[in-house]
């Protein structure tokens, strides 16, 4: 018997405290929400912290005690106790529902990117990565070969400058246009007459070549 309770006291204290864990990780993020915290957010926030501390703790002397007032033969103590443990369980709920709908408006206030934002960052994260498959996959969703980057750039001349001629090949087997120039007047022309840097690896110096030879038949 007294194995049984100490198993039963050793499973909630792990469930409390896993309880407890999983939302303090929601903390932070409540915390690292953009801009200065409003007077309902800083109540919400100490409102997800009471119900973290307190609940756990709360719940054992509730249950305790409801067991004791069963075995004292108390129907009014034991009624009161049913009442307050049902209420500190509605009051979390709430707490935690009034959270996921913080986080639910704060993801519908974001801006939404545009389709031409969208394609600007796919083909950022393509050229960082040097993906050209990932290249592919823009393409195919309709982004032109030659759209628009910072400074001026396309996709090509952006990955020309950063000496990935493995993609510069790529996109004018696509119909790149290699003299289209940038704020600066680099164009993939230019920058393959005069790279920035040599290749890097034997790779992109027989992709440089790839491109010279087709930019010498345009």
């Amino acid at each position: 018997m007294l194995m049984r309770r100490l198993i039963a006291v050793f499973a909630a204290i792990v469930l409390w405290s896993l309880w407890v864990l999983c939302i303090l990780l929601i903390l932070p993020v409540l915390l690292n929400v953009p801009g200065e915290a409003t007077l309902g957010e800083i109540a919400l926030w100490l409102a997800v912290l009471g119900a973290v501390v307190t609940y756990p703790i709360l719940l054992p002397v509730l249950a305790a005690l409801k067991a004791w007032a069963g075995r004292k033969s108390k129907p009014t103590l034991l009624a009161a106790i049913h009442t307050v443990i049902w209420g500190a369980f509605i009051g979390v709920v709430a707490i935690l529902a009034t959270l996921a709908g913080a986080f639910y408006a704060h993801e519908q206030a974001l801006p939404v990117l545009s389709r031409e934002e969208g394609f600007t960052n796919s083909y950022a994260n393509a050229i960082l990565r040097q993906d050209t498959a990932w290249m592919d996959r823009i393409l195919k969703e309709g982004a032109p070969v030659d759209h628009p980057m910072s400074l001026g750039n396309t996709p090509a001349s952006m990955s020309a400058g950063f000496g990935d001629w493995s993609l510069v090949l790529f996109l004018l087997g696509r119909g790149a246009d290699p003299d289209r120039k940038d704020d600066e007047g680099r164009s993939v022309r230019t920058l393959a007459a005069r790279p920035p840097a040599p290749p890097r690896n034997p790779t992109e110096a027989l992709a440089l070549d790839g491109v010279r030879a087709l930019l010498s038949n345009r």
